[in-house]
């Protein structure tokens, strides 16, 4: 039976229409920072300036189960923490209104599946995954105590798999077709041109016969007269 997940992740353009109807600031940062991090929603409420390492690009801090563990920062989660943190030293965000922006964000994208905070933590996991991340190392940004846990993002969704395979599987085939088009082997003759020499032999043996007997005939013919 295939694995189902209870919280089904968003597609790359579930994604763009989410970050595209965003209306404020506070929606942007929250949006992009859970899609880019998988952050828990309880974490981001509780984010300060002092978490994030500038120059190493990177979030520290204490998560569930009171466990350390350093989160990278992409460009974009960069941008939206440090422009927050220009003007306050934490972020100003209830976990319950970081959870209505989300709800409202996706209304307005009119996402059909439900979208939640933590669903976008599942969403940055799988796609994580699926650009070519160690499963390992998402282990450690998410926070996870066993592997196992985080092993349930190795489970792509229909379309990711036919993704996969086109640009795995599909690139090899191209460039076997490619060989293809110009292989070093010639392919044979067919049989009708194989024998062609051959049956001309034969016609040419067929004639030198026939000229032969005439010949006998006409001797044969002056001998009797």
């Amino acid at each position: 039976m295939p694995f189902e997940y209870k919280r089904e992740p968003l597609e790359e353009y579930e994604m763009e229409q989410l970050r595209k109807n965003c209306k404020s600031f506070d929606e942007e940062l929250v949006v992009n920072v859970l899609l880019e991090t998988g952050l828990r929603v309880s974490e981001l409420a509780r984010l300060r300036e002092d978490n994030c390492s500038w120059q190493r690009s990177c979030i520290t801090l204490i998560g569930k189960g009171n466990k350390r563990r350093v989160i990278p920062m992409s460009n974009t989660t960069r941008f939206y923490l440090s422009a927050i943190f220009k003007d306050q030293p934490k972020i100003h965000l209830a976990s319950r209104t970081i959870q209505k922006y989300v709800q409202n964000v996706a209304e307005r994208a009119r996402i059909k599946k439900k979208v939640s905070p933590h669903v976008l933590r599942h969403t940055f996991a799988v796609c994580y995954l699926h650009r070519g991340g160690n499963l390992r190392a998402l282990q450690s940004i998410l926070g996870h105590s066993s592997i196992s846990t985080t092993d349930v993002y190795l489970n792509y969704s229909g379309e990711r798999v036919i993704q996969d395979f086109q640009r795995t599987w599909e690139h090899t085939t191209n460039s076997t077709e490619s060989r293809l088009e110009s292989p070093t082997i010639k392919p044979q003759a067919n049989m009708s041109e194989v024998q062609k020499p051959e049956i001309q032999r034969v016609d040419a043996v067929e004639s030198k016969v026939l000229e032969v007997k005439s010949e006998t005939t006409l001797l044969n013919f002056i001998d009797r007269g």
